[in-house]
């Protein structure tokens, strides 16, 4: 990243900081105060007691600056843990907040997004920084802390040392240990030697990052392996096939490949940081020969001596500290960038704002007019000047090999993808106008990998938690579900699978598709759209379902998709799919005549299978 990206990344954090507690920044400053004048109070207060002892030796005035000392010391620590204390609670809330902004912002993305690789990849790398490294405020604030109690350590010490500073230009500079002349060596030195820090903390950052970067990457695949047994729902699969074996395997491999990655970023880190110390400790020898060669001319008393000596620690910690200015621009500044990514990628559909005529009739026309998509990054034509009309009240079936277009018919039609070519029309008006959620709300869809939440069965098919018991049982029924929901211990408020409740009931793959089907009824929407809808239920359930499909769709229109073509001769139009076309239109007795036709084609190869 640029210096510009990082600047960007952290202002993007402290606005989110902003937008969620600004107190957080006064808590904060008390508590870097505390952290540099802390150490610094016995070190004052020790060079006056000196001074006292060595001069007038005046009890009340020892007492005096051992009763200060005291209390300073007791205020002030009791100040930082109260801040301290504060800092954690307030980090643990914006840690809540943070992933609150990460799945708001998750569910509010366009669909496309979630199938595009770039975006996926910094999805995986923000929840492994999310649930490895304490997300991004912490590491943030602990490394900004850092820095900023670096730099008010480094100056309050010069603060406390500046009387004996400018005494090193007031006396005679006949002789070079009484002149100015060590102090600006001194300076120059530790200047020079702090700027060496800096750099080699760049360095240091720069490598931590890749290996931060590959750590990710190692973590997602381990916690992949490690969590794969533990999910019940694989349990059949890892059992029936003795899988055990290659999955402990693949989970070890993987740890180890972890294990040997961080031992590798924690051997760097031990070697940076020795160097850094190395330096440290040069500093501090250096500022120890400043005040022994000044206090050897005469010019500082033991009291100075021990406030330089007290001081010089601070000085050298605080250089140090400041050096993590490269860790802040670093690493903190690359784990933002990944959920700054994700807020601010831009929506890539265009979002209308006309309102969806309200009709009793449900009296709605859509109309694909020369459509032609390819999905992003891609080049492959899907659907080539695709052309059709859903006639209102009409039950159409969509039929077509795998891979000819038909569920990409459907999502261009419910706008999780938009058109590349062409367009598609609501009562003649471009789908693109409409208010997203008013167009949105037109549709009920069930798709063929449907998927149902560890909640109650009500929750599950009002996606509410207020309902119309009445309503909702009358979609049970229509799903022919009602009396397995009658049987369930706790009815409709029985909660499925096992992940939040030990009492959660399992259902079968035929419940599962029979209550994703009570949900789309439940919705009530003008258009019913049905993916595969009845491929886990039993013939005699799925017999039932084909007899009542037109009582409990009534005048809606309606949308089939099958690849059973038995199941499509209760409609009363046949779409007929192949290569991104509609090839073939009609009702099953007019295309079966057409023996040259692509329907024919795909009757005959199922209709032994009928006999």
């Amino acid at each position: 990243m640029t210096f510009k990206e990082k600047i960007d990344c952290l202002r993007f954090a402290f606005a989110l900081c902003n937008k969620f507690d600004k107190s957080i920044y006064p808590v904060a400053v008390l508590k870097w105060l505390c952290n540099a004048i802390v150490p610094l109070i016995p070190t004052f207060f020790s060079a006056k007691i000196v001074d006292e002892l060595v001069g007038a030796r005046d009890v009340k005035v020892l007492i005096i600056y051992g009763v200060f000392m005291a209390v300073l010391i007791a205020v002030f620590e009791f100040f930082r843990h109260l801040t301290d204390r504060a800092m954690e609670d307030k980090l643990e809330l914006l840690h809540i907040y943070e992933g609150k902004v990460f799945e708001e912002s998750i569910v509010n993305k366009d669909y496309e997004l979630l199938e595009d690789v770039d975006f996926q990849t910094a999805v995986k790398a923000y929840k492994v920084v999310y649930q490895n490294n304490y997300g991004i405020f912490y590491n943030m604030w602990f490394f900004f802390g850092n820095f900023i109690t670096g730099m008010l350590s480094l100056l309050f010490s010069l603060i406390l040392v500046g009387p004996s500073i400018i005494k090193c230009f007031e006396i005679d500079n006949s002789s070079f240990l009484t002149s100015y002349k060590p102090l600006v060596i001194l300076a120059v030195s530790v200047v020079f030697i702090g700027f060496i820090m800096i750099l080699i903390g760049n360095k240091y950052s720069k490598i931590m990052n890749g290996l931060t970067l590959k750590f990710n990457t190692l973590f997602g695949i381990f916690s992949y392996w490690y969590n794969f047994p533990l999910k019940y729902q694989n349990g059949k699969e890892i059992r029936i096939y003795n899988a055990q074996e290659a999955i402990l395997k693949k989970r070890n491999e993987s740890l180890n490949d972890l294990y040997m990655w961080d031992k590798k970023s924690f051997d760097s880190q031990a070697k940076y940081t020795s160097i850094l110390m190395v330096f440290q400790m040069i500093i501090m020898g250096m500022f120890y020969l400043f005040v022994a060669i000044k206090a050897y001319a005469g010019m500082f008393g033991i009291g100075s001596f021990v406030l330089f000596l007290g001081a010089s620690l601070q000085i050298a910690e605080g250089i140090n500290l400041i050096g993590n200015i490269s860790t802040i621009l670093g690493m903190s500044t690359q784990h933002i960038s990944y959920l700054k990514r994700i807020v601010e990628t831009p929506q890539r559909k265009h979002i209308g704002t006309l309102p969806v005529e309200k009709r009793n009739d449900n009296r709605y026309d859509i109309e694909f007019k020369n459509v032609s998509f390819k999905y992003p990054g891609t080049d492959e034509y899907i659907l080539k000047n695709f052309n059709a009309r859903l006639e209102i009240g009409q039950h159409m079936a969509v039929v077509g090999k795998n891979g000819s277009g038909k569920t990409t018919f459907i999502k261009l039609l419910c706008r999780l993808y938009d058109v590349t070519d062409g367009e598609i029309t609501l009562n003649g008006i471009n789908i693109k106008k409409y208010d997203l959620k008013e167009y949105m709300s037109l549709l009920s869809v069930v798709f063929q990998d449907f998927q149902l939440f560890s909640v109650p069965l009500a929750q599950n098919v009002t996606t509410s938690l207020e309902y119309d018991k009445e309503k909702l049982y009358d979609c049970f029924d229509k799903a022919g579900i009602k009396d397995r929901v009658e049987q369930m211990h706790d009815k409709e408020n029985s909660v499925i699978y096992k992940d939040f409740d030990e009492n959660g009931i399992e259902i079968s793959g035929g419940e599962a598709q029979k209550l994703a089907l009570a949900r789309a009824l439940y919705k009530d929407a003008p258009f019913v759209i049905l993916d595969e809808p009845t491929s886990a239920l039993d013939p005699i359930s799925e017999f039932e379902i084909y007899q009542r499909f037109n009582s409990f769709v009534g005048d809606k229109t309606a949308i089939y998709i099958s690849h059973r073509l038995s199941s499509c001769r209760f409609c009363n139009n046949i779409l007929v799919f192949d290569d991104g076309r509609i090839v073939q239109q009609g009702s099953h007795d007019e295309l079966v005549q057409n023996t040259d036709g692509k329907y024919y084609q795909l009757w005959t190869a199922q209709s032994q299978y009928y006999i």
